[in-house]
């Protein structure tokens, strides 16, 4: 669960996947299910070194590290659980098919090496050419924030059984040394550079509204985001151009506000459905359905279990094999390095 001392954690996270499937926030953030074994042929897990390499080149006192180095010793420590795996497969109850199933993935693991090497090699270069980092002063880099969005007071008054914090991990925060514009930057691995539903991604939202509550009187307070877009795909004579992008989408008073209200919004219909599945775990079918889409295959790590729940199957058994209790909230926990705080 996502309560902590007493204070309920809210973060993007939770809010979009309570959102996108209901059963899903139950399975990851209610029950803080995770998988046993980390799929690191998977598109997140490319995310993560991705984010790796990146923020290597972004850092508050002006040293960057070589992206590709980092990006390397991601990639060697996934080898390293990726051979982990492949050993414990040969003495599993299904050795045979989870060996060759293994080493089937394990070509998906290289190939996905080298498209990684390839973008980060060639961002290094577009930043070189392009300057598009040339004005950008580094505030903070993967800093872990969070503020009170409502006290026990406030939380009363709306019949909130916790305080709730808003937290949040953000991949840099910078400044534009020449307009003194405060921004988050945002690193992206996409398909296409072209994304019509940009401005409506309420990330940025969420950290914006944190910025706002942390932010002093008479200090600078982040205007909007720098999406960070890199294109997964290789630099070849087959493919075309552009390949990077630094696309900025500022929010204006309303678009917070607004925010603020859903975000109350949701939170009422969080604690409603923890409070139902507290007093009757077998509501979970009730409160808390599936939502499926053509997206779930390749985002969910619940994918291969969900039709368990509804056909009779014995899914906590499969539950028990292939996933383990942990805290949702540990991403957020990871070592940060930050410059200053606001």
């Amino acid at each position: 669960m996502t309560v902590v001392d007493g204070v309920r954690l809210v973060s993007n996270s939770e809010v979009q996947t309570f959102k996108d499937c209901p059963r899903k926030w139950w399975l990851a953030w209610y029950r803080g299910l995770k998988l046993r074994r980390r799929a690191v042929t998977s598109a997140a897990s490319t995310g993560t070194r991705i984010h790796v390499a990146l923020a290597a080149l972004y850092s508050p006192n002006g040293a960057t590290a070589d992206a590709l180095r980092m990006l390397g010793y991601a990639q060697r420590a996934d080898q390293r659980e990726f051979d982990t795996q492949l050993s414990a497969a040969q003495f599993s109850e299904h050795g045979e098919s989870e060996t060759s199933r293994l080493n089937e993935e394990y070509d998906k693991l290289l190939k996905a090496f080298d498209l990684e090497y390839a973008m980060i090699e060639g961002y290094v270069e577009w930043l070189a050419e392009t300057g598009a980092d040339q004005n950008l002063e580094v505030i903070s880099v993967e800093q872990r924030v969070e503020a009170e969005f409502c006290n026990e007071e406030t939380a009363s008054k709306r019949e909130w059984p916790n305080p709730v914090k808003l937290i949040a991990k953000l991949d840099a925060r910078v400044r534009n040394a020449l307009t003194g514009a405060v921004k988050f930057i945002d690193h992206k691995s996409v398909g296409s550079l072209h994304d019509p539903v940009l401005g409506l991604n309420q990330q940025m939202r969420h950290y914006h509204v944190i910025d706002d509550l942390l932010t002093e009187p008479g200090q600078p307070r982040a205007e909007g985001a720098l999406y960070n877009m890199l294109r997964k795909v290789k630099r070849t004579r087959a493919s075309k151009p552009p390949y990077y992008a630094r696309v900025p989408i500022d929010h204006n008073r309303y678009e917070l506000i607004n925010y603020t209200a859903q975000l109350i919004g949701i939170i009422d219909r969080l604690n409603d459905a923890t409070q139902l599945i507290n007093d009757r775990p077998e509501m979970h079918q009730a409160v808390v359905p599936p939502r499926p889409s053509r997206d779930c295959t390749w985002k969910c790590e619940f994918f291969k279990i969900c039709r368990m729940f509804d056909d009779g199957s014995r899914v906590e058994a499969a539950i028990e094999e292939h996933y383990v209790a942990g805290d949702p909230l540990a991403y957020y926990d990871d070592k940060e390095e930050s410059g200053e705080s606001n």
